[in-house]
């Protein structure tokens, strides 16, 4: 948890406020709504995922073959929301499973990006092999400039440093592909057993993370890094992740659990 986050937080120091201002409100809100309403707003959830890949998808094919932009992205966004509607079971077992997958992944990958090096150079200053969560803000700028093309913006940084990752990790990629195959199969056996329980953890994972996301955004906004602030207590936010994750199962529960209005007012005419 912590690896993810204070990458984010090192590729937006140099965010103007007005973005880091957007990105944290629709985070925070969109979080809160996977969080605490995940599984009684399924179905909208659903259709707005369909809408934003169809939306995507579209942007993709109007550069393919010159077609209007918008016009393309608003008939990919409809026909998609409408498949995704229909589709819904299908589609939420495939999410489940690759929540779950990608949950295994990001664990066992951020086991061994906090870890120490394997082998160092003789000769060589040991604080290039500093981990990147141990170093210091200052230094992890420099990190991020130094494998990064100059003049290069967000996304070519955001490039650059998964690159990076993906290079450290290479040594694990046969561990790390068994941790998501593991993690995938394990949601989809937990799905047939218990879908309900399943279904509100996937959704108050991600709106966790989600949520975290938008607070660390609103905070660096404000002038304050949470994760350069926490660096000495890192397992803190894991700690506050897991608790929010089980807060947020719960609650869905109680809420799926509850009769609707309809159900009350048909028993009351009873």
């Amino acid at each position: 948890m912590y690896e993810l986050l204070i990458r984010i937080e090192t590729l937006c120091l140099e965010a103007q406020p007005l973005v880091l201002l957007g990105v944290g409100v629709v985070m925070t809100v969109l979080g809160l709504l996977l969080w605490l309403g995940g599984s009684y707003f399924s179905s909208i959830i659903i259709g707005l995922l369909g809408a934003s890949v169809g939306a995507f998808c579209g942007l993709l094919v109007s550069q393919w073959v010159d077609l209007n932009a918008l016009l393309s992205m608003i008939i990919g966004a409809a026909v998609l929301c409408i498949a995704a509607v229909i589709f819904r079971n299908v589609i939420i077992i495939v999410l489940a499973a690759m929540v779950f997958a990608l949950a295994a992944g990001t664990a066992y990958s951020g086991m061994v990006l906090s870890g120490p090096p394997q082998q160092q150079d003789a000769g060589v200053n040991t604080v290039q092999f500093n981990s990147f969560s141990q170093m210091d803000p200052t230094m992890r700028r420099a990190y991020v400039e130094g494998i990064a093309e100059e003049d290069a913006g967000f996304f070519e940084r955001l490039k650059a440093l998964l690159g990076d990752a993906l290079n450290i990790m290479s040594p694990h990629k046969w561990k790390l592909l068994l941790s998501v195959l593991l993690g995938g199969i394990g949601g989809l056996l937990l799905f047939r057993l218990i879908k309900k329980l399943v279904l509100a953890l996937c959704y108050s994972g991600v709106g966790a993370l989600l949520l975290l996301i938008g607070v660390e955004s609103l905070l660096m906004m404000a002038g304050f890094q949470m994760c350069s602030a926490l660096q000495e207590h890192r397992h803190v936010l894991t700690v506050v992740f897991f608790s929010m994750v089980v807060v947020g199962t719960i609650f869905q529960l109680m809420v799926k659990r509850s009769p609707k209005p309809s159900e009350v007012k048909a028993d009351e005419q009873k």
